[in-house]
């Protein structure tokens, strides 16, 4: 069995990432899992974008934290991509999981610029409860050890993954934390990091896997899943890859 396509930002490599156009057709393409961005807004409301500034994916101006979010819910997050596109809005990140239980996925929700003081991890973690999918549950991750080790105090049980680019480094961070899942860059991942990953229960997500000979690479090795913009394609590889292995 090959390994899961999580949906990169949605359906990013067709549509204007961190919509909820991107997400609704990574949905459509049969996507289960899918990553997104959070930025808290100045009034505290967590954003669906990926930049700290508004420039390249909307025709906002300045940084998403000096604007509230009903500020930046005006603005349109869909020309830049394609101007048939315009309209489309910055989501929050309430609206985001609302499609999780319609349609029953899980999001990879990555914490961009923590700060203990901007950042409401309690409001956070409540907001995955209210919105689990059945079966299944939401996960965060970061590049931040701090944010994630401050949701694990807030509550153990929710589930995370630390991103980062030292394979090995992350493993042992990892380990120390008891946190599950570690997200590398795809050039990152080898068999020595994953069979040590395996052995100790630790999971591994590469970013951004694009290409078809680079999925089947990591059949092959065994990979627990990747993150690409590329979901419709991916999905179909890998579901000629579960065909063929039974």
């Amino acid at each position: 069995m090959g390994p899961i396509p999580e949906a990169h930002r949605g359906y990013s490599a067709r549509y204007p990432e961190n919509t909820l156009l991107a997400f609704q057709k990574a949905i459509a393409a049969g996507a289960k899992s899918i990553e997104l961005d959070i930025h808290p807004s100045a009034d505290g409301q967590f954003m669906v974008i990926h930049d700290a500034s508004l420039e390249r994916t909307s025709n906002g101006q300045g940084e998403v934290a000096q604007h509230s979010a009903a500020e930046l819910a005006k603005l349109d997050a869909g020309a830049w991509k394609n101007p048939a596109y315009a309209g489309e809005k910055i989501p929050s990140l309430e609206q985001a999981l609302a499609l999780s239980l319609q349609h029953n996925v899980y999001y990879n929700i990555e914490i961009k610029s923590f700060s203990e003081e901007r950042f409401d991890i309690k409001a956070l973690i409540s907001l995955l409860y209210k919105y689990a999918p059945q079966n299944s549950r939401h996960m965060l991750s970061s590049f931040n050890l701090a944010a994630l080790l401050q949701v694990k105090q807030c509550d153990p049980d929710v589930p995370l993954a630390l991103i980062g680019s030292d394979g090995p480094e992350m493993l042992a961070l990892a380990l120390e934390h008891q946190i599950p899942w570690i997200h590398c860059h795809y050039k990152n991942v080898n068999q020595d990091l994953l069979m040590a990953a395996h052995a100790q229960g630790v999971k591994i997500n590469a970013w951004t896997v694009n290409q078809p000979e680079l999925y089947l690479h990591y059949a092959r090795m065994g990979l627990d899943k990747i993150c690409t913009n590329y979901v419709a394609e991916m999905l179909h590889i890998a579901g000629h890859c579960n065909e063929t292995a039974q």
